[in-house]
C-alpha cells in the first residue's frame, strides 16, 4: 500500500491540499482540521477530514474512526481534548475508549510522533503556520510495516516541496 499522508492546520491554503493530493494520487490522505474551507468543497473528495477549532462549517465531524492496514485510526483535531493544556492525556484516554491503535491530530502546529501504551500519536505539524522550534511548513507520511510480534511505524515529515526534513524521520515499534 502507498504511504498514508497526514496534514493539518492548512488555514485557507487550498493550493497546499491540491498539491499534496496531486503528489500522492494513490495514498489515503487524512486532514486533522483547521482548513477553514467549506465542508462541501470538492477538494475533500478522497480525503478523510475533521473539524478544527477554526472550522465553523457544521458539515464537518469532530472526529472520525476508520480502519486501515489492520489498524484502527482515530482522526481528530485535538482542541476538544485540550492538548495544548493537558498534553496527550485526554487524547490517550479517548483512544483507549475507542480502542484506536493510531491517533492523528493537529491543533498545536508542531510535529509529534510518540508511542503511548503501544498507540501511535502523530501530529503532522502545520502546512501553513508552523510553531515551535522547527519553523518549516510540513506534513507527514506514515508507512505501517508488520514485524514478527510488533508493528513498525515509519514516519517521515516533509516540507511543501515533498522533501524529507532530516531531523524529523522516525521509526517506532509497537508491540502487538
Amino acid at each position: 500500500m502507498a504511504s498514508i499522508v497526514i496534514l493539518s492546520d492548512t488555514h485557507t491554503e487550498r493550493d497546499v491540499i491540491t498539491d499534496i493530493k496531486a503528489h500522492y494520487p494513490k495514498s489515503p490522505i487524512f486532514h486533522c482540521g483547521d482548513s477553514e474551507l467549506p465542508s462541501d468543497d470538492p477538494i475533500w473528495s478522497g480525503i478523510t477530514v475533521v473539524a478544527g477549532n477554526c472550522d465553523y462549517d457544521p458539515g464537518y465531524e469532530t472526529e472520525k474512526v476508520t480502519t486501515l492496514e489492520g489498524k484502527k485510526i482515530l482522526l481528530t483535531h485535538g482542541h476538544l481534548q485540550a492538548i495544548n493544556i493537558y498534553g496527550l492525556t485526554d487524547l490517550a484516554n479517548r483512544a483507549e475508549v475507542l480502542n484506536a491503535n493510531i491517533v492523528f491530530f493537529g491543533h498545536i502546529h508542531r510535529p509529534v510522533a510518540e508511542l503511548i501504551d503501544n498507540r501511535l500519536f502523530l501530529n503532522p505539524g502545520s502546512a501553513s503556520q508552523p510553531r515551535g522550534e522547527i519553523q518549516i511548513k510540513m506534513y507527514a507520511t506514515l508507512d505501517i510495516l508488520p514485524g514478527a510480534n510488533h508493528t513498525i511505524y515509519r514516519i517521515s515529515y516533509k516540507d511543501l516541496t515533498h522533501q524529507p526534513i532530516p531531523q524529523l524521520q522516525y521509526t517506532l515499534e509497537a508491540a502487538l
